[in-house]
C-alpha cells in the first residue's frame, strides 16, 4: 500500500488509484501514447534502450516507448502508476485482482502478452503541466522515500501472547524466520525455531486483519497479508506494526526476517509518521505543479 500511494502520488492521482504490481519475471510494456509515469516498490529495473528509469521518481515517456523489466532488484514487487490511472474491474468495492475467485483487476487474471490497458480517465490541468515540465526537463524529486530493505519488521503483543510459553516469548524476537515457498498474497508462512503455546491454548475463530502474526499447531508461524482472510482459528501471537506492512511485502521465498518487540503506542506513532512523510510528498509535488 506505501508503495502505491507514493507512485500515485508521483503521477498526480488519487493514493487509492489502481496500479500495476508486478512480480519478479521478465516483462515488457509498450507506451501507445505518451504518459507520466512512476515506478515504485522493488524486485526489478525499468530499463529504456539500456537506459536505467530510477525508481520513486516521476518519468514522461513518449508513445512507442518500450520499457523492458528483467534485471532483478533487492525486493519482491515492482509498482507502475499511470496518470489517470488504469481502467479495471470493481469487486467488492476493490481494483484489485482475486485470482481465487477470477474477479476484479483486469478480467480476473493475470495480464499476459498483448494485452491491452486503458486509462480510466483523462489528464487533470495539473497532470498536463507536469507531463510537459519533464518532457522539457530532467527534474527529479528529492523526498527520502525509497523501499525499506531491511530484515527486521518491529511487532506487538496481540491477543494470545501470554498463551506462548516462556521459551517461545525468547524465541520469537531473539531468532530469525525465513519466508517459505508456501507464502502467497494471502499469507506468508516462515520457518525457523519451532513455538508452543501452553496446552490450554484453544480459541474460537477471532478477527484477524493484514499483519497479525499466527502460530499453527505445527509450531510455525504464518502472517497474514493483503488478501487476508476475515477470522482465524490460530493463535494471534504477533501484530506487525502497520508502518512496517510494505517492508515484508518487498521479502520474497528464502528471505530472511527478525521480529523486533514494540508497544502498541510507539507502532502508532510509527504509522502517523508515516502517513506525515505522503502528505510532506503530496505537499511537495503541488508545489512543483505549481511551477
Amino acid at each position: 500500500m506505501y508503495a502505491m500511494n507514493i507512485a500515485n502520488l508521483l503521477t498526480g492521482n488519487e493514493q487509492n488509484e489502481a496500479v500495476l504490481e508486478i512480480t519478479q519475471s521478465p516483462h515488457r510494456l509498450r507506451f501507445l501514447t505518451d504518459a507520466l509515469i512512476a515506478f515504485t516498490g522493488g524486485g526489478l529495473q525499468p530499463v529504456i534502450q539500456q537506459t536505467e528509469l530510477p525508481l520513486y521518481q516521476p518519468h514522461f515517456v513518449r508513445a512507442d516507448t518500450v520499457i523492458d523489466l528483467q534485471q532483478q532488484l533487492s525486493g519482491f514487487r515492482l509498482y507502475l502508476s499511470v496518470a489517470g490511472g488504469f481502467e479495471t474491474d470493481s469487486f467488492l468495492n476493490s481494483c484489485a485482482t482475486d485470482l481465487t475467485v477470477q474477479a476484479g483487476g483486469f478480467s480476473g487474471r493475470k495480464l499476459k502478452k498483448g494485452d491491452l490497458l486503458n486509462a480510466i480517465r483523462k489528464l487533470n490541468v495539473q497532470q498536463k503541466e507536469w507531463m510537459q515540465v519533464l518532457k522539457s526537463s530532467n527534474i527529479r524529486i528529492n523526498h527520502q522515500l525509497t523501499a525499506n530493505h531491511t530484515d527486521v519488521l518491529r511487532v506487538f503483543k496481540n491477543a494470545e501472547w501470554e498463551y506462548l510459553t516462556n521459551e517461545a516469548k525468547q524465541k520469537i524476537t531473539a531468532s530469525p524466520f525465513t519466508v517459505t515457498i508456501q507464502s502467497n498474497r494471502m499469507g506468508y508462512r516462515l520457518t525457523g525455531d519451532a513455538l508452543h503455546t501452553v496446552p490450554s491454548c484453544n480459541i474460537i475463530s477471532s478477527p484477524v486483519t493484514q499483519g497479525t502474526v499466527q502460530l499453527t499447531s505445527s509450531g510455525e508461524l504464518i502472517v497474514l497479508m493483503a488478501d487476508a482472510q476475515t477470522i482465524g482459528g490460530y493463535p494471534r501471537v504477533l501484530q506487525i506494526a502497520g508502518a512496517d506492512l510494505h517492508i515484508l511485502a518487498q521479502k520474497k521465498p528464502g528471505d530472511r526476517i527478525q521480529f523486533k518487540l514494540i508497544e502498541f503506542e510507539e507502532a502508532e506513532e510509527l504509522l502517523l509518521t508515516q502517513k506525515k512523510q505522503l502528505h510532506s510528498l503530496q505537499q511537495l509535488i503541488q508545489k512543483f505543479y505549481a511551477h
